[in-house]
């Protein structure tokens, strides 16, 4: 059973991907309940739908490193800190979560010991490997978005997420909108606002760029779409990763 995923392990590429919702899978012995739970397993609250299949497309295409969670975020969420009250869920859009319900807290830390923490450790694996080579890369974090939440509705294409990287989120930012998306600026959620907290949590310790990029959820329709707005994403990320590659 693996822990997380891996797409470029032996990489040394000035940028390392994370996708903390990879999945919505549920470890062996976990099962829905009711169609309500697997709706909602299935769901915008049980994973980023379509991420993944960005964050390894565009490993693949910039011979990058890509680090995803195995467990659906409805399990232990990797986006966030210990202790955090939104760590697991026992009720989302309304519907009760069984299979988070009385968690006991010798169960919740072998969540975040099989989970949680080995994947933390994969992304700082990466980072050494990186630094101990003089590589300082940029910290890429890949989520998707639905359109509407709380019953706001979200009308643009994608987001980036930033709270210090700010050179470098415009500048990604003006390579998406060359590729003819709406693109916002921290939206749907704020980089300023502790929302990014896994590439946040290495970002700051090694003192490197972050950003998250967020990506609207109807982009994914079609099955084959991941393929196609990694081409996208890749593009607009190239003079980035240029800049990186120029200050080492």
């Amino acid at each position: 059973m693996r822990r997380y995923r891996l797409v470029g392990p032996r990489s040394l590429s000035p940028i390392v991907l994370t996708c903390e919702h990879a999945s919505c899978r549920l470890p062996p012995r976990i099962a829905p309940r009711t169609a309500d739970e697997r709706r909602i397993l299935d769901s915008h609250w049980g994973w980023d739908i379509g991420a993944w299949g960005v964050a390894a497309n565009l490993a693949r295409r910039l011979r990058a490193t890509a680090i995803g969670g195995a467990m659906s975020r409805l399990v232990v969420d990797l986006n966030r800190a210990a202790g955090d009250p939104s760590l697991v869920r026992t009720h989302a859009d309304g519907v009760r979560l069984s299979w988070n319900l009385g968690v006991p807290a010798d169960a919740l830390e072998r969540r975040l010991r099989t989970w949680h923490t080995p994947y933390h450790v994969a992304i700082d694996d990466q980072i050494l490997r990186r630094l101990v080579r003089g590589v300082r890369p940029l910290l890429f974090a890949v989520h998707s978005f639905t359109g509407i939440y709380e019953g706001r509705t979200r009308d643009f294409d994608m987001g980036v997420l930033f709270d210090r990287s700010k050179d470098e989120a415009h500048l990604l930012m003006r390579g998406l909108r060359r590729e003819g998306l709406r693109v916002r600026a921290n939206q749907p959620y704020s980089g300023r606002a502790g929302m990014m907290y896994a590439i946040h949590r290495h970002g700051a310790h090694h003192d490197l760029p972050c950003l998250e990029l967020e990506m609207h959820q109807d982009l994914f329709a079609d099955e084959s779409a991941a393929r196609g707005i990694a081409e996208v994403v890749a593009r607009a990320l190239r003079p980035v990763i240029a800049r990186r590659e120029d200050e080492a």
